[in-house]
């Protein structure tokens, strides 16, 4: 039977590493957020932020609830990354009220996409976002797997040089497209990329993907970065290594994190979070020390024998 995130954290596998120095939510609260500039500006973000792919619930106030405790603490610890499309169902809705309901917009870095065909359809797209969201001017567009990049390209430089968006990006987590999207960053000027990348099973945006980024000065948020969907089943059959604790690891889930956003041209990993003590373990990987090169490759070694 498959484990999910969920079941490994409520039947407490990890729980006795953590409680043992603290949890979580110690390291979060006694250290700052760990930040990454961005390439093209300078500006820094931090480098876990959250992708909303499940807030799409409507008006379903029972489900709404966790979303926006969730927010609630992803905010009182720092976060300011948030990434969704219109794609994601309700999400944007969603987001949009809760945000306003939190009062927390101003702090917000909002990324969001379009995946229209057309100019016109495009537009239409970001005029909606921009009505949910409740933020005049997105933070960050990016166009969604790479659909219709020839016309939103040109499109998102416009609306970058009008004050519209402040950034522009594109995005996949399919490995098929990753030929076109090396083709596409180094023929346009991008301020970032959006990629699956992940120490359980996709690593290989990391080939060549993630150093062309660094070349071309894009930025990179991470999606994926717990990889595939049986992860944490895997992860349910050992124990913590001790040595993890060597870069201020406490759980499987920071030890994944840590792992995908210490490759030196990652900016942000965006898991998803739903829960509170989700919001905590995730954002504890923000905190104190990243693996370093010989540590990457001792947890890759780790791992690939699991």
């Amino acid at each position: 039977m498959a484990v999910s995130r969920r079941e490994f954290s409520k039947a407490g596998m990890a729980g006795a590493v953590m409680s043992a120095i603290g949890g979580p939510l110690a390291l979060a609260e006694t250290g700052k957020l760990i930040q990454r500039p961005i390439p093209s500006s300078g500006e820094s973000i931090p480098i876990i932020g959250v992708g909303t792919n499940r807030y799409g619930v409507g008006n379903d106030l029972e489900l709404r609830k966790p979303l926006r405790d969730s927010l609630a603490r992803f905010h009182e610890l720092g976060g300011t990354v948030i990434d969704t499309a219109p794609q994601y169902r309700s999400s944007e809705t969603v987001l949009g009220e809760l945000i306003d309901e939190l009062d927390i917009g101003a702090d917000i870095f909002m990324a969001t996409k379009i995946d229209q065909q057309s100019r016109e359809k495009n537009a239409a797209t970001l005029d909606r976002s921009v009505q949910l969201l409740g933020f005049p001017s997105i933070d960050l567009l990016q166009c969604h797997n790479l659909i219709g990049w020839e016309k939103a390209i040109p499109q998102l430089h416009e609306w970058k040089a009008a004050g519209r968006i402040r950034y522009a990006g594109i995005t996949t987590s399919r490995e098929h497209q990753y030929e076109l999207m090396e083709t596409i960053m180094k023929s346009h000027d991008l301020d970032f990329i959006q990629i699956n990348y992940s120490l359980a099973d996709q690593r290989s945006s990391a080939e060549r993907l993630l150093p062309l980024a660094a070349d071309r000065g894009m930025a990179v948020l991470v999606n994926r970065p717990f990889g595939g969907g049986n992860v944490f089943e895997k992860l349910s059959r050992t124990a913590l290594p001790g040595w993890a604790a060597e870069f201020d690891c406490v759980s499987w889930g920071q030890f994944l994190l840590k792992y995908a956003v210490s490759h030196p041209a990652v900016t942000c990993a965006i898991p998803g979070m739903t829960k509170v003590r989700h919001v905590d373990d995730n954002m504890a990987a923000a905190t104190g020390r990243l693996p370093s090169t010989g540590q990457r490759q001792r947890q890759e070694a780790f791992f690939d024998v699991l």
